[in-house]
């Protein structure tokens, strides 16, 4: 059953199926496979030369390094492994990411922790909130927070508080790297659960997502701590173990509620197979879980009004939900769309797990093919860890690609552990292929091979790739502002026309599941100007709605234009501008950065040494009169590929 399930997990992740049943790209695949095809003609020459040339001293020193691997005590292997582990996470927070969020997530969160920092769960929204508003943040009429659960953003307040919101995913990657060792040595032995740990450091993916802000990293953890309690239910404190276990999953239900659903499964497992006593342990589990899951719901009843009705739920409306049903955004998901999704998930693992040069799916499936008579009951809980995600995800609508498939991070632990078991059972199969050397010791060969190939000629380029990505995310205003001296200031930051459009959308009304789509399917001159229209006219403004989407209906949405740099940014060919549109034309010419990354660089209440805000232009002189008595400055570039400086404004928003 299970060589069966990693087969088919192998061949899912293989076949395009994305590209017929989504829409992927298919040079997206062809680059893969080109990756894949190339990276094993070098590791397996690598391989070979290797065999041939010194196949005993190859084949022994791999057996020495191993043997001394599992010749350290437990402790000392776990702190050395896990604290590199942590290293790793700084290193990747600070050099690769430079100290700063990069993701539309962590940036609504990051505020929200200021919001918990000034004692507040929400707070009313600005009165000039285009100037504040950014995605994934709830602008009701009377309430003004993130749409997520509170964990990550508490997290980030400890953080925040103790100097910089990178300070506990060390801490926490630690607890991932110990959580994981102990799953995996209860779910198997102690050689795959080191080597499992060892993988775990190496994981370009793992690293990436663990020294970033968002909340994966958190719930994977708390995921991972459930099931190391749980192994000890068979004990003598088997009540204590289940409570823990109950307690880390209702906990988890702070970071990300579904994973929390698919970590319960596992840990269900575990528990089943723990022996006598496993229904009381059952219940204690689901006590504890009921009991620390309380907190969140209490949140959401203090936030969205309703216990049950989590943030994004309230932002996004009832569509957000799992199902075959129409979507806040993109097209429905469909059964035919879920399967291409839920594959492209499966292909990602592949390329961005550990940056092999070959599937890493197809090397586990090989290991428990080749090792099936050796699998026991246990094997099939990293299976049940790993398949209750990719399960549940197959009827959500929404994916996107941080460092990797990252809604499968809370699944990854899982497949680290069978990757690692793979590893294992291939080497400790086969017959002797040539003297001295058996034919797993020659795959393990391989695989060493395989990883030193990856390691050397791709990740070093993906980590570069991160780095440079979106360089407006690398800055630090805060930083220049303090060395320029800048102090008692309103400090606006430009968005392109594209993102003004929108939030003004939003403090006309429009709500954001419903600015996204209207954004899409009108043209830019022509939602300015119908804009511009509700702004000053209060008829005009009433009825917004309904002529928005008599313009989305004529399905004028324009072409992409080269106009700035905008690539979003559509306008309809061949119609001459009015001046209205040419204004805002020339204001993204001159650059522009992003706003959302660093509206968390304020106060909660908008009333620090220096106020963020987003450039609006002309729009700004109602924001500078709320700041009458502060200096007000633009950070941007002074040319269009120029570094970003401050520019001193006068109270009209003009350049001094």
């Amino acid at each position: 059953m299970l060589p069966a399930l990693a087969a088919g997990a192998a061949v899912w992740s293989l076949v395009p199926v994305a590209i017929w049943w989504d829409g992927a790209d298919a040079r997206y695949f062809a680059g893969a496979w080109q990756t894949w095809l190339w990276g094993s003609l070098v590791t397996l020459l690598v391989a070979v030369l290797a065999l041939v040339l010194a196949p005993a001293r190859v084949v022994a020193t791999m057996a020495d390094a191993w043997q001394r691997v599992n010749a350290w005590r437990t402790a000392p292997f776990l702190l050395a492994a896990g604290g590199f582990l942590a290293l790793l996470t700084v290193l990747a927070s600070l050099f690769v990411f430079s100290g700063n969020p990069r993701n539309v997530d962590g940036f609504a969160q990051l505020f929200q922790a200021r919001v918990f920092l000034a004692g507040r769960l929400w707070l009313p929204p600005p009165p000039d909130l285009a100037s504040f508003a950014t995605l994934q943040m709830i602008v009701g009429p009377a309430r003004w927070y993130a749409q997520y659960p509170p964990g990550q953003s508490l997290v980030l307040a400890a953080g925040l508080a103790a100097g910089a919101w990178w300070l506990l995913n060390p801490l926490i990657a630690l607890g991932l790297a110990a959580a994981t060792y102990r799953v995996a040595r209860w779910c198997t032995d102690e050689p795959v659960a080191r080597l499992t740990l060892v993988l775990l450091c190496v994981s370009p993916f793992v690293v990436a997502v663990a020294g970033s802000e968002v909340s994966h990293l958190s719930a994977a953890t708390l995921g991972m701590a459930a099931a190391a309690a749980a192994v000890d239910v068979g004990g003598r404190r088997w009540l204590l173990s289940a409570c823990l276990a109950g307690a880390a999953l209702g906990l988890m239900t702070a970071f990300r509620p579904l994973d929390a659903v698919a970590a319960a499964v596992p840990v269900a497992f575990i528990v089943l197979g723990s022996g006598r006593g496993r229904v009381r342990a059952l219940a204690a589990l689901a006590a504890a879980g009921a009991a620390l899951t309380l907190p969140t719901l209490w949140y959401n009843a203090q936030t969205t009004g309703a216990w049950r009705t989590f943030g994004y739920v309230a932002l996004w409306g009832p569509q957000h939900a799992l199902g075959f049903h129409p979507v806040p955004w993109g097209v429905p998901l469909t059964l035919t769309r879920a399967v291409a999704r839920s594959g492209l998930d499966l292909h990602q693992l592949n390329t961005y797990l550990f940056d092999l040069p070959v599937p890493v799916l197809v090397l586990v499936a090989a290991g428990f093919l080749a090792g099936r008579r050796a699998l026991g009951t246990r094997d099939a809980v990293p299976f049940a860890g790993a398949a209750t995600l990719v399960g549940l995800l197959f009827f959500y609508w929404h994916r996107d690609v941080f460092y990797g498939p990252r809604f499968l991070y809370g699944a990854v632990p899982w497949l680290v552990i069978l990757t690692a078991r793979a590893l294992v059972l291939v080497r400790r199969a086969g017959r002797e292929l040539m003297p001295g050397v058996s034919a797993g010791q020659a795959a393990a060969v391989a695989v060493v091979a395989a990883f030193a190939v990856g390691l050397a000629m791709i990740t070093p380029g993906r980590v570069a790739a991160y780095r440079r990505a979106t360089p407006a995310f690398s800055l630090h205003p805060d930083r220049d502002a303090e060395r320029a001296g800048i102090a008692n200031a309103v400090v606006v930051i430009p968005d392109g026309w594209g993102s003004r459009l929108i939030v003004r959308m939003w403090t006309l009304g429009v709500p954001v599941w419903r600015s996204n789509r209207l954004y899409a399917a009108i043209d830019a001159c022509t939602l300015e100007q119908t804009l511009d229209a509700a702004e000053g006219d209060s008829p005009a403004r009433g009825r917004l709605l309904a002529t928005l989407d008599s313009l989305a209906a004529l399905r004028r949405a324009g072409l992409p234009s080269d106009a700035t740099d905008d690539p979003n940014l559509r306008l309809l060919p061949g119609v001459r501008l009015p001046e209205v549109c040419l204004t805002e034309i020339r204001f993204d010419r001159r650059g522009f950065l992003a706003y959302a990354p660093f509206l968390y660089l304020n106060t909660a209440r908008l009333d620090g040494a220096i106020v963020w805000a987003r450039d609006m232009g002309k729009r700004n002189a109602p924001l500078f009169a709320r700041y009458a008595g502060r200096r007000f400055y633009r950070y941007a570039p002074s040319t269009r590929d120029g570094p970003p400086v401050f520019t001193l404004l006068d109270a009209s928003g003009g350049d001094r």
